[in-house]
Protein backbone atom coordinates (compact mmCIF):
# COMPACT_ATOMS: atom_id res chain seq x y z
CA UNK A 1 0.00 0.00 0.00
CA UNK A 2 1.23 3.48 -0.79
CA UNK A 3 2.32 5.50 2.24
CA UNK A 4 -0.09 8.29 1.42
CA UNK A 5 -3.03 5.88 1.71
CA UNK A 6 -2.03 3.92 4.83
CA UNK A 7 -4.72 5.65 6.87
CA UNK A 8 -7.36 4.14 4.57
CA UNK A 9 -6.34 0.68 5.70
CA UNK A 10 -6.85 1.76 9.30
CA UNK A 11 -10.36 2.96 8.42
CA UNK A 12 -11.26 -0.54 7.11
CA UNK A 13 -10.94 0.53 3.45
CA UNK A 14 -14.62 0.89 2.62
CA UNK A 15 -15.93 3.31 0.02
CA UNK A 16 -16.88 5.94 2.59
CA UNK A 17 -13.45 5.81 4.24
CA UNK A 18 -11.46 7.81 1.69
CA UNK A 19 -11.87 11.55 1.72
CA UNK A 20 -12.55 13.32 -1.56
CA UNK A 21 -8.98 14.62 -1.51
CA UNK A 22 -7.56 11.12 -0.99
CA UNK A 23 -9.70 9.79 -3.84
CA UNK A 24 -8.52 12.69 -5.97
CA UNK A 25 -4.90 11.82 -5.24
CA UNK A 26 -5.50 8.18 -6.19
CA UNK A 27 -7.13 9.12 -9.49
CA UNK A 28 -4.55 11.78 -10.26
CA UNK A 29 -1.65 9.43 -9.50
CA UNK A 30 -3.06 6.93 -11.95
CA UNK A 31 -3.50 9.66 -14.58
CA UNK A 32 0.09 10.83 -14.03
CA UNK A 33 1.29 7.25 -14.46
CA UNK A 34 -0.61 7.04 -17.75
CA UNK A 35 0.87 10.32 -18.95
CA UNK A 36 4.39 9.28 -17.96
CA UNK A 37 4.12 5.76 -19.39
CA UNK A 38 5.51 6.84 -22.78
CA UNK A 39 8.43 8.68 -21.12
CA UNK A 40 7.10 11.99 -22.42
CA UNK A 41 5.28 13.97 -19.75
CA UNK A 42 4.14 16.85 -21.94
CA UNK A 43 2.54 20.11 -20.89
CA UNK A 44 -0.71 19.22 -22.67
CA UNK A 45 -0.92 16.06 -20.56
CA UNK A 46 -0.38 18.03 -17.36
CA UNK A 47 -3.02 20.53 -18.44
CA UNK A 48 -5.44 17.71 -19.33
CA UNK A 49 -4.92 16.01 -15.95
CA UNK A 50 -5.49 19.23 -14.03
CA UNK A 51 -8.59 19.98 -16.12
CA UNK A 52 -10.00 16.52 -15.39
CA UNK A 53 -9.29 16.88 -11.67
CA UNK A 54 -10.84 20.32 -11.56
CA UNK A 55 -13.90 19.70 -13.76
CA UNK A 56 -14.76 16.07 -13.08
CA UNK A 57 -13.85 15.93 -9.41
CA UNK A 58 -15.10 19.48 -8.74
CA UNK A 59 -11.99 20.82 -7.02
CA UNK A 60 -10.96 24.47 -7.08
CA UNK A 61 -7.64 25.51 -8.62
CA UNK A 62 -5.73 25.55 -5.34
CA UNK A 63 -6.87 22.05 -4.32
CA UNK A 64 -6.34 20.78 -7.86
CA UNK A 65 -2.73 21.99 -7.83
CA UNK A 66 -2.16 20.52 -4.37
CA UNK A 67 -3.60 17.14 -5.40
CA UNK A 68 -1.56 17.18 -8.61
CA UNK A 69 1.63 17.92 -6.67
CA UNK A 70 0.93 15.10 -4.18
CA UNK A 71 0.14 12.69 -7.03
CA UNK A 72 3.33 13.68 -8.84
CA UNK A 73 5.32 13.13 -5.64
CA UNK A 74 3.66 9.74 -5.13
CA UNK A 75 4.40 8.83 -8.74
CA UNK A 76 8.06 9.77 -8.37
CA UNK A 77 8.38 7.43 -5.37
CA UNK A 78 8.48 4.38 -7.67
CA UNK A 79 4.80 3.62 -7.45
CA UNK A 80 3.71 0.01 -7.47
CA UNK A 81 0.74 -0.21 -9.81
CA UNK A 82 -0.74 -3.20 -7.97
CA UNK A 83 -0.90 -1.27 -4.68
CA UNK A 84 -2.49 1.75 -6.31
CA UNK A 85 -5.13 -0.30 -8.10
CA UNK A 86 -5.86 -2.20 -4.87
CA UNK A 87 -6.40 1.09 -3.05
CA UNK A 88 -8.69 2.29 -5.83
CA UNK A 89 -10.68 -0.97 -5.93
CA UNK A 90 -11.24 -0.69 -2.17
CA UNK A 91 -12.48 2.89 -2.36
CA UNK A 92 -14.38 3.23 -5.64
CA UNK A 93 -17.40 1.59 -7.19
CA UNK A 94 -17.15 -0.17 -10.55
CA UNK A 95 -18.89 2.76 -12.27
CA UNK A 96 -16.36 5.15 -10.73
CA UNK A 97 -13.52 2.92 -11.95
CA UNK A 98 -15.00 2.95 -15.46
CA UNK A 99 -15.08 6.76 -15.27
CA UNK A 100 -11.41 6.69 -14.25
CA UNK A 101 -10.71 4.71 -17.43
CA UNK A 102 -12.43 7.45 -19.45
CA UNK A 103 -10.09 9.95 -17.76
CA UNK A 104 -7.10 7.69 -18.50
CA UNK A 105 -8.03 7.53 -22.17
CA UNK A 106 -8.44 11.30 -22.32
CA UNK A 107 -4.89 11.73 -21.01
CA UNK A 108 -3.44 9.02 -23.26
CA UNK A 109 -5.20 10.42 -26.33
CA UNK A 110 -4.24 14.03 -25.54
CA UNK A 111 -1.07 13.84 -27.65
CA UNK A 112 -2.84 12.04 -30.50
CA UNK A 113 -0.69 8.89 -30.27
CA UNK A 114 -1.20 5.64 -28.37
CA UNK A 115 2.22 4.06 -28.06
CA UNK A 116 3.14 0.56 -26.92
CA UNK A 117 3.80 1.61 -23.32
CA UNK A 118 0.40 3.27 -23.01
CA UNK A 119 -1.30 0.24 -24.57
CA UNK A 120 0.57 -2.00 -22.15
CA UNK A 121 -0.49 0.12 -19.20
CA UNK A 122 -4.15 -0.07 -20.24
CA UNK A 123 -3.88 -3.86 -20.64
CA UNK A 124 -2.30 -4.17 -17.20
CA UNK A 125 -4.92 -1.96 -15.59
CA UNK A 126 -7.72 -3.83 -17.34
CA UNK A 127 -6.53 -7.03 -15.69
CA UNK A 128 -5.83 -5.46 -12.30
CA UNK A 129 -9.32 -3.93 -12.19
CA UNK A 130 -10.91 -7.13 -13.55
CA UNK A 131 -12.57 -5.30 -16.44
CA UNK A 132 -13.53 -6.79 -19.78
CA UNK A 133 -12.12 -5.72 -23.10
CA UNK A 134 -15.59 -4.53 -24.05
CA UNK A 135 -15.83 -2.28 -20.98
CA UNK A 136 -12.44 -0.73 -21.70
CA UNK A 137 -13.30 -0.26 -25.39
CA UNK A 138 -16.48 1.54 -24.35
CA UNK A 139 -14.50 3.86 -22.04
CA UNK A 140 -12.12 4.64 -24.91
CA UNK A 141 -15.05 5.41 -27.24
CA UNK A 142 -16.56 7.68 -24.58
CA UNK A 143 -13.24 9.51 -24.17
CA UNK A 144 -12.89 9.93 -27.94
CA UNK A 145 -16.41 11.36 -28.14
CA UNK A 146 -15.73 13.77 -25.27
CA UNK A 147 -12.50 14.91 -26.94
CA UNK A 148 -14.39 15.60 -30.18
CA UNK A 149 -16.92 17.72 -28.28
CA UNK A 150 -14.24 19.97 -26.80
Amino acid sequence: MLNIFKNLKEKKGNIESASDEEKGIMITTLLVEAAKSDDEFADEEITKIKKIVSNKLHFDEELTNSIFDKALETSQDSIELYSLTKDIKENFTKDEILNIFVYLWKVILSDGVIDDYESGLIRNLTGLFHLTGKEVAETKATAEELIKQN
